[in-house]
């Protein structure tokens, strides 16, 4: 959208795709807010943001956070006030106003975004779930006694058994393994022991800190990372730890 158009058809074409569209205006504006309280803010070049749910959002340039802005709900107009662009913005409930007034403007631009939401992969769960299919990238002998086994010291993610007997305890991680994961993995380890069983600890995790390896190494532990375990399976592992 060209800025040097006439403000009417400005502020005509913004009300007609302000539904559908996300508008950016870059320009010198002062704004106004009306409500719980109320500012002003000074003549400034700002960028201003609208979107098809009715939300509106002042930027300058530093700061995450907007200088203004208004929730999804509010109601957006486009006006054309003495033949510069304004934007009033309402909530009703609170009842709450931002008004924005254009001196000059540097650039209209609009188009249709996304709405989507993120899918977080290689959580906990979905790793321990993997493993609990594969339990061979554990150890070649291993099978599954089940996962999330209580404790009095927590739930073990997966406990395996090897054939001839042992048990293997895995503790997963899905971000860099500390020491406080090894001493979780300990206290498992010895909860079995305690019971004169033969128990091997293991510790999945992306990484592990220098302190934590050099605890797991002194208590016997194994640690496998997830990055490896894509190239140990062909199948279901690759699609979660392909990095």
């Amino acid at each position: 959208m060209d800025a040097s158009t006439n403000c009417e058809e400005i502020a005509k074409k913004l009300n007609e795709i302000k539904k559908i569209m996300v508008t950016m205006i870059v320009g010198e504006n002062s704004i106004e807010y009306y409500g719980r309280a109320a500012s002003y803010a000074e003549p400034g070049i700002r960028l201003v943001i609208t979107k098809p749910d009715g939300t509106l959002l002042v930027h300058e340039a530093s700061k995450r956070e907007p200088l203004n802005w208004q929730p999804p709900g509010s109601t957006i107009v486009f006006e054309c006030v003495g033949g510069k662009l304004r934007i009033r913005s309402l909530r009703t409930s609170p009842r709450e106003e931002v008004v924005i007034d254009f001196n000059t403007i540097y650039l209209i631009a609009a188009c249709r975004l996304s709405t989507t939401k993120l899918k977080v992969i290689g959580t906990e769960a979905d790793i321990v779930e993997v493993l609990q299919s594969n339990p061979k990238v554990i150890d070649p002998q291993a099978e599954v006694v089940g996962k999330d086994i209580s404790t009095p010291y927590g739930k073990i993610d997966l406990l395996l058994r090897k054939r001839d007997g042992t048990l293997i305890v895995v503790e997963v991680k899905n971000e860099k393994a500390g020491v406080q994961a090894v001493s979780q993995l300990k206290r498992y380890v010895e909860f079995y022991r305690s019971r004169g069983l033969s128990v091997e600890g293991v510790l999945v995790a992306p990484s592990i800190s220098d302190e934590a390896y050099n605890l797991l190494a002194r208590e016997g532990f194994k640690f496998i990372s997830t990055k490896d375990l894509s190239y140990r399976s062909r199948t279901t592992l690759e699609s979660f730890f392909k990095r």
